[in-house]
């Protein structure tokens, strides 16, 4: 009977090492990272290809994708936003800061409606090069919203 209990404390004990020691890599997936980029959009509100800022922010398995046109005046520029879960993230290279996401869009807003669609079915695959967004395609169920985006080599 003390073997059982021995071994009953000892298997609790490895249990909550492994635990903590799993803990730290967990809440590291969860921390809040923001990734910009600046290129060529179009489709939806970027006719004929526009210059473009992008904004990727990836929180835990959430995402949140915001293209805007640059220059011009502010109430004139086109502006489109992707936002909901990270399907998979595959790293292309050793470095954390290259890496391709796949993500499934729950939500997309326009400034060509001015509205937020919520509830719409889609999907993004972003390309992250040396911390910066390089390529990104969308495409969703919502009318007028597909939105491809090529970024510079440079900043």
């Amino acid at each position: 009977m003390l073997n059982q209990k021995q071994l009953l404390t000892g298997l609790t004990g490895l249990l909550v090492a492994t635990s903590l020691v799993a803990m730290p890599q967990a809440m590291a997936q969860r921390s809040r990272t923001t990734f910009e980029g600046r290129g060529v959009a179009q489709g939806a509100v970027f006719t004929q290809g526009r210059n473009a800022n992008v904004n990727l922010t990836l929180d835990g398995d959430n995402f949140s994708l915001e293209m805007q046109e640059s220059g011009g005046r502010s109430s004139d520029r086109g502006r489109v936003q992707y936002r909901g879960a990270v399907i998979r993230r595959s790293n292309t290279s050793t470095n954390a800061n290259n890496f391709t996401v796949s993500t499934r869009v729950r939500s997309f807003d326009s400034s060509d409606s001015l509205r937020v669609v919520s509830n719409t079915t889609g999907t993004c695959r972003m390309e992250v090069f040396d911390a910066r967004v390089i390529s990104i395609a969308c495409d969703t169920l919502t009318d007028n919203s597909s939105t491809r985006f090529l970024g510079l080599e440079q900043f």
